[in-house]
């Protein structure tokens, strides 16, 4: 079965990317910069974020509210990051320059970034930059050549609090110019989507990133310089460090590409352009988990540059956890909770609990990472329940996949899409469903759900789904292979488009 989805859609759900494009496109947006600052393109998505969070959406990743004390304590954590993790001494070239995941994965013995430690091993002449994850790293990892940039983040810090303190009018200028071009348009995509929101947030933000933007461009290019790598990967390239790599990699001609990390659809932010556009702060090679996913989006890239490789920890955890893992004789059913839905799904899956028999299911409510910091104040009802909650990076997901015979999505997970690797039974919250899950329910990879009593007659009823082309469409096979192969054609290639 080929799924088509739309580059932009139109649903129901949400605020629709149509017309931040439309908006983008009447007041030229992606093409204006303030001294060299590609404001809004920089700012984009965290704008886009904003918005959503003043909708009844909620906040997909919530911020821990640090006490004075753990503030003090993660600053000096920092400056002892930048004091001894700041400055590698690998020579002065590599082969690839990697901006990895910083928020690794416990694996029982260490903290691996999922995406790129394999790389990283493969190719020993690499270097790794990693950026602090809430003021910290992860440890212990198998990394070895491995930069931590907090000094960078400090150095940024300081220049923009130093203005602020030394040169007020001229961060007031800088305010005005921003303010001046970008009030108009957000409050005319306000106007559409029916959103009040306080514009001076994001402008705050932005006159914040043209001080950080500002450091962290001459610091990544000493960096670059240094290194002279054939290549840079990155995890997350809307993260405003890749976006700046990426400015300076196309000026030295230099091969960047992103490696997919998560969901991509037609109303991603990140992802999704008007035809033709040339965006200097997108990589140059996106690299697929499947064809599926360079079909989802509208990408800054000739399709040539859109390269689907798959998922190779996907492959290799996945397989191990089939092995590992025996079913019980109660039926598991996994929920893939998420900000935006989850108090939500929250409550059904507490309702469901009360009506299903417990000598034959069980349900586990598996957390986004971004829910696992104060989940019982918000979802008190799951936090009184029984219901077991994987609410740490020390639950294997694939593990509770491979453990269970349902799941139960909602909004717009990737991981959903890799349930359907382990083959179970799908069936998808309705409200809030991005288009990319409403395109699974229309094409019998899952089946929609309202309330926790239909969900309930679903299960009981075990209703047979048409999914027989399972994740095929999705994940493609043979990844690290893949991934290996396109990395060196790309290295080794004399005519590299950019």
């Amino acid at each position: 079965m080929r799924l088509r989805p739309s580059l932009v859609s139109e649903g129901e759900n949400g605020m629709k990317l149509k017309n931040l494009l439309a908006i983008e496109e009447k007041y030229g947006l992606l093409e204006d910069a303030i001294d060299g600052f590609a404001y809004w393109i920089f700012f984009r998505v965290p704008l886009w974020t904003e918005l959503l969070a003043a909708t009844d959406y909620g906040v997909a990743h919530a911020t821990p509210p640090f006490s004075r004390k753990r503030q003090l304590i993660c600053r000096l954590r920092m400056i002892r990051n930048a004091l001894f993790h700041g400055k590698g001494f690998f020579g002065h070239s590599c082969d690839i320059l990697i901006l990895n995941d910083e928020c690794r994965k416990w694996t029982g013995s260490c903290y691996e970034s999922v995406f790129t430690d394999w790389i990283a091993a493969e190719y020993p002449g690499s270097v790794v930059l990693e950026r602090p994850y809430l003021q910290q790293h992860f440890r212990p990892v198998r990394t070895k050549r491995m930069i931590y940039t907090d000094y960078i983040e400090i150095k940024a810090t300081v220049w923009y609090v130093w203005n602020q303190r030394f040169a007020p009018a001229k961060v007031r200028e800088i305010r005005k110019r921003i303010d001046d071009r970008v009030r108009e348009p957000i409050r005319e995509f306000c106007e559409m989507e029916g959103i009040d929101y306080d514009i001076s947030r994001i402008v705050d933000m932005m006159v914040c990133g043209y001080y950080i933007y500002q450091v962290k461009r001459k610091e990544y290019r000493k960096l670059i310089d240094r290194y002279r790598p054939k290549m840079i990967l990155e995890v997350c390239g809307y993260n405003a460090d890749c976006m700046t790599v990426n400015e300076l990699t196309r000026e030295r001609g230099i091969p960047s590409v992103e490696l997919q990390h998560g969901f991509t659809g037609a109303e991603h932010a990140a992802y999704n352009y008007l035809p033709g556009m040339e965006i200097r702060q997108f990589p140059q090679y996106f690299f697929s988990f499947s064809d599926y996913w360079i079909r989802s989006a509208a990408y800054p890239l000739p399709k040539r540059n859109l390269i689907a490789v798959g998922f190779p920890y996907l492959e290799r955890e996945a397989a191990g956890a089939k092995a590992k893992v025996v079913k019980g004789k109660t039926k598991k059913i996994i929920f893939i909770s998420q900000g935006p839905i989850g108090h939500l799904l929250s409550e059904i899956a507490v309702e469901l609990d009360r009506l299903i028999d417990k000598d034959k299911y069980e349900i586990v409510y598996k957390l986004h990472p971004g829910e696992f910091v104060g989940w019982k104040d918000r979802y008190v009802n799951l936090a009184k329940s029984d219901i077991m909650v994987a609410d740490s990076d020390r639950y294997n997901l694939y593990e509770l996949f491979a453990a269970s015979s349902f799941q139960i999505a909602g909004y717009g997970s990737t991981a959903t899409y890799e349930g359907l690797y382990f083959d179970l039974k799908t069936y998808v919250l309705r409200e809030k469903a991005e288009p990319e899950l409403i395109e699974l329910c229309e094409n019998g990879y899952a089946v929609f759900f309202d309330t926790a009593q239909e969900l309930y007659r679903l299960i009981t009823e075990d209703s047979e789904m048409n999914n027989t082309a399972s994740y095929k469409d999705f994940w493609k096979k043979d990844a690290q292979n893949n991934t290996k192969r396109e990395l060196e054609k790309i290295m080794g290639s004399m005519d590299i488009p950019i």
